[in-house]
């Protein structure tokens, strides 16, 4: 029993780590105008909220390994935003086993058909029920981060770049560690649907 219980935490495991190594995020990004290196940058989140005073810190750590200055004072601004979108399904469909439904006289007098499935080829009923429509994932929900860089002396826009990935890629924590260093080192490019993996 020791080993069968040891065999499925091992293939959890292979399952988890395979799903994280192929696990991408998405790059885009428009320039404008250049975004020097060493520039002095300022960064603000649209959204104090907890989480995003924490991705703050984050981009401030990533534009000084990248050589940025992170500066109160600076003409350069750099603002972004966090975006959830909760995916769709379809799948399930009506009740297989019962169906209602009205007359075409309309006068009250007869009571709606109702009408017992038991045997049904194509969507299963009461003697073959295993024939029910599985639940599908149309859009899977998704992470994104919005990213802009203004000059405030002139209101001038330099840079506007936006990542985004599935979040069942991962924890957002997880996710934002490695959607934020490609989004500094895109400052200043244009990138069009790039991959990225999603593994800080």
């Amino acid at each position: 029993m020791r080993s069968v219980t040891f065999l499925i935490a091992l293939v959890s495991v292979w399952i988890s780590t395979t799903a994280a190594v192929h696990a991408e995020g998405l790059m885009n990004a428009v320039s404008f105008r250049p975004v020097p290196a060493g520039s002095a940058i300022l960064v603000r989140p649209l959204d104090n909220s907890d989480r995003n005073l924490i991705l703050q810190k984050d981009f401030e750590r990533s534009l000084q390994r990248k050589g940025y200055t992170v500066s109160k004072d600076a003409d350069l601004i750099m603002t972004f935003e966090t975006r959830d979108s909760v995916g769709s399904w379809v799948g399930g469909g009506p009740n297989r086993f019962v169906e209602l439904s009205n007359n075409h006289d309309q006068t009250g007098t007869d009571a709606p058909r109702v009408r017992l499935n038991l045997f049904n080829s194509a969507r299963g009923g009461l003697l073959n029920p295993d024939r029910k429509e599985a639940t599908r994932t149309v859009t899977p929900s998704s992470f994104r981060i919005d990213v802009t860089i203004d000059n405030k002396t002139n209101g001038k826009r330099h840079w506007q770049g936006w990542s985004s990935a599935d979040t069942a890629s991962g924890s957002d924590r997880r996710m934002t560690r490695a959607m934020i260093p490609v989004i500094v080192d895109g400052l200043g490019q244009t990138i069009k649907q790039e991959p990225f993996p999603l593994v800080p």
